[in-house]
């Protein structure tokens, strides 16, 4: 099985290809530049590498969120276009899971996201498996739930926001990796893409948010009591 894979959830971009569980190539950059203009340059390019065609991959896997809304949308529609138009394989994966899965740690695993106004977007792993639910929560109730837990805690992601609260909170308990340090790996997003059941209906595939964009919230305010996505989207 032929297996292309991107992360687009955030500002590093992530491109990889393998065959079967062997890993044949990896792209990352960390360059802050637009997914929209990257993304499909980067897959020719990876695919031009190993000498494979488009028509050859088995299966697409992608990064669904949490993340950017715009970086989601970008890596949602091409991943939906691409397994569309080739009739192939789509699955989803967490972004949060793939910094998770990508470290060995002997304690919780919190990958998190900076969601803004002491809010993230974090999920919380031990073994690569998830012991609290990923969500989109101020960043006290982490921090709440990860005090009734034992042993020792690595936190990973936008952690340079909350640097000196997650010191103040766990002292000695806490590791921290750097932005820079956990960034998403090609491997990961493979292994993940490989373990995960495809999607039954591309059309109604869509990026993993964990709350509402603020467009959607402006049109709820003034559409009470139609929180239905679908007329939201129609009417946009």
């Amino acid at each position: 099985m032929k297996i292309l894979a991107f992360d687009t959830s955030n500002q590093p971009l992530t491109v990889s290809l393998a065959e079967d569980e062997q890993i044949k190539q990896i792209f990352t950059t960390n360059i802050a530049r637009n997914h929209s203009i990257q993304l499909l340059p980067a897959i020719k390019s990876a695919l031009a590498s190993q000498k494979w065609q488009l028509q050859e991959i088995d299966r697409i896997v992608v990064a669904q969120g949490p993340g950017s809304f715009t970086g989601l949308r970008i890596g949602v529609t091409v991943a939906k276009v691409l397994a569309d138009t080739l009739n192939t394989e789509l699955v989803g994966v967490s972004s949060l899971a793939i910094l998770a899965s990508q470290i060995s740690f002997n304690g919780l695993v919190v990958p998190l996201f900076d969601a803004r106004n002491q809010n993230v977007f974090a999920g919380v792993y031990q073994e690569e498996k998830s012991i609290f639910p990923e969500s989109h929560q101020p960043i006290s109730n982490l921090f709440a739930f990860l005090q009734t837990q034992p042993g020792n805690i690595l936190f990973m992601g936008d952690t340079t926001p909350f640097l000196d609260q997650i010191h103040d909170q766990f002292g000695d308990r806490a590791s921290v990796l750097t932005p820079e340090d956990s960034l998403p790996e090609g491997e990961s997003i493979i292994k993940l893409g490989i373990a995960a059941t495809p999607t039954s209906h591309i059309a109604n595939f869509n990026p993993n948010y964990l709350r509402k964009t603020q467009a959607e919230l402006n049109w709820l305010a003034a559409h009470p009591g139609e929180d239905k996505p679908e007329n939201y989207v129609f009417e946009v």
